[in-house]
């Protein structure tokens, strides 16, 4: 249990917990709020929980989400949106979760706000820093806590809205990281079948991604199952053809003609 989570008994806190990698979730006080019935609301409940950190101002919202219309229309359509926003959060608390200052928008002072978003980044912070301090087993801790979180493409319902488009980017990209430090972590150990398991994880999401296809491969011919090795290649040749309709890279065509001569050493 998180400490954020913890606190959801404290009658003197409103405690927010939003789960935004692989699905959006959200529960206000251990209740869930619907983020289903509607994209406008569920986009803009997420856009405010991943800018909160300052005030959010009307002007910055209508040209994020309506950035063609007149003013006017702006207006109107980001109170009906609002009005919406508080209604499915007033369904799981009475208290205010969003309140707007002047002109512009926040979550109220006596919210605690926990995303699995901002967890992912601070695991792969600590982490990253770890390792620059050559401290591998608590790296490694951070990898695995990292990847335990990123569960998928930052709200994967929507994966057309402009304004996230950027940050998922950034996340995905950020997540290939910890998994491949992870899986080279397990590999040091020689805890092959934690790295291949790692690495078919990568691929199922990235099935091009040639990098971890060659590590699966040396992975594969280290635990003496070369047959799979052999496979793999020809299941990334495949893949990059489907794809994207090249060959694959000298590098993984040479580890593979390697792999194919007798007494390979890796």
């Amino acid at each position: 249990m998180t400490r954020c989570e913890s606190r959801i008994d404290d009658p003197g806190r409103c405690v927010v917990i939003a789960r935004l990698l692989g699905r959006f979730e959200l529960t206000v006080d251990g209740r869930r709020v619907d983020t289903e019935s509607s994209k406008r609301t569920r986009s803009a409940l997420a856009y405010l929980l991943l800018h909160r950190r300052t005030p959010i101002a009307r002007d910055v919202l209508i040209e994020t989400f309506w950035p063609s219309v007149e003013p006017d229309v702006g207006r109107n359509r980001l109170h009906v949106t609002l009005c919406a926003v508080r209604r499915v959060l007033r369904a799981a608390t009475p208290a205010p979760v969003i309140e707007r200052h002047f002109d512009t928008y926040r979550f109220a002072p006596g919210v605690d706000v926990w995303t699995d978003v901002d967890r992912f980044e601070q695991a792969c912070t600590d982490a990253s820093r770890a390792a620059r301090l050559g401290d591998r087993t608590r790296a490694q801790r951070g990898w695995e806590r990292a990847c335990r979180l990123y569960d998928g493409a930052l709200l994967p319902a929507d994966p057309y809205l402009d304004w996230a488009a950027p940050l998922r980017e950034t996340l995905r990209l950020r997540a290939t990281e910890a998994h491949t430090h992870l899986m080279d972590g397990y590999a040091a150990r020689a805890e092959y079948g934690a790295a291949c398991f790692v690495a078919r994880e990568v691929l199922r999401d990235d099935p091009c991604n040639e990098p971890v296809h060659r590590r699966l491969m040396t992975y594969y011919a280290a635990t003496g199952d070369r047959h799979l090795a052999l496979h793999q290649y020809r299941a990334v040749a495949g893949a990059l053809r489907e794809a994207l309709d090249v060959e694959p890279a000298a590098e993984t065509a040479a580890l593979y003609e390697a792999l194919r001569r007798p007494g390979w050493v890796g």
